[in-house]
Parts: C-alpha cells; sequence; structure tokens
C-alpha cells in the first residue's frame, strides 16, 4: 500500500475533510446565485455589456448551474455531473468577465488577480471531480 493510497484511505474514514472542501467551494456560488436573482434586471445588463449572448437565458443557466450545483455538491449526489458543470461554468464566465488582456492598469491587475483565482477554483473542483471518479473506479473493482 503507498503513502497515497493510506492517505486516502484516512481521508475517507473522515467524512468532514470531504465535505469540509465542498462547503467551502459552494459558498461561493450559493451566494452568487442568490445575489443575482436578487438583483437580476442589474445582471441582465451587466452580462449583455460584457457581450454575453443571450443574456437573459443565459443568466437564468448561470443561477440554476450555480444553486443545484451547489445542492448536489453539499448534498453529495450527482457529484460528477455537478463537479464538472461548475468547473466548466467558472472557466467561460472567466473569459467574458475577467479578460485583462484587453484591460489597462490599474484594472487590468485587479482581473488577472480575480482571472487566476477562478483558475484555481476550477482546478479545486476538477480535483474533487478526478478524486470522486477515483473512488468510484476503486469501489467497481473491489
Amino acid at each position: 500500500m503507498t503513502l497515497d493510497t493510506k492517505t486516502a484511505l484516512w481521508l475517507v474514514q473522515k467524512p468532514v475533510l470531504l465535505w469540509l472542501p465542498r462547503l467551502m467551494l459552494a459558498a461561493m456560488f450559493v451566494e452568487s446565485g442568490v445575489d443575482k436573482l436578487l438583483h437580476w434586471a442589474a445582471y441582465v445588463n451587466e452580462a449583455a455589456a460584457h457581450g454575453i449572448p443571450l443574456a437573459p437565458l443565459s443568466l437564468a443557466l448561470a443561477i440554476s448551474v450555480e444553486i443545484l450545483g451547489s445542492a448536489a455538491l453539499l448534498a453529495g449526489v450527482c457529484l460528477t455531473p455537478a463537479l464538472l458543470a461548475l468547473a466548466v461554468y467558472t472557466l467561460i464566465v472567466n473569459f467574458f468577465y475577467f479578460d485583462f488582456w484587453a484591460m489597462v492598469e490599474p484594472a487590468s491587475l485587479m482581473a488577472r488577480k480575480a482571472f487566476l483565482k477562478n483558475i484555481a477554483v476550477a482546478g479545486g473542483l476538477l480535483s474533487g471531480l478526478a478524486l470522486t471518479l477515483r473512488t468510484r473506479i476503486g469501489e467497481a473493482k473491489s
């Protein structure tokens, strides 16, 4: 048994260590989705200003992904599609909202930092996806 396997087995026996990262990731998406619902008109205008096609429909889809994806993440159901949807959503939105390469200082600096933060969030989601798939493959082999 490798150290990696021992670590994985130890983590599986500590549910809080698997649930806490999900809670931390979901918090951002839940807050964002609820804020979009509460300030619908402002977000539709902002989305249109950023060149997002079919802004009202895109916003409705964004809210659905954020809230339903977070709920699935927290409940531990449909983890694979939820993690994948949240990661893809984060990457797509990132390129529309934080196009730092088309900005000038000082706006480009903050946009670049937000862009990289979102890349890290998507990476965390994809890591969760990899862990979920690895666990399923391990269970299938048993």
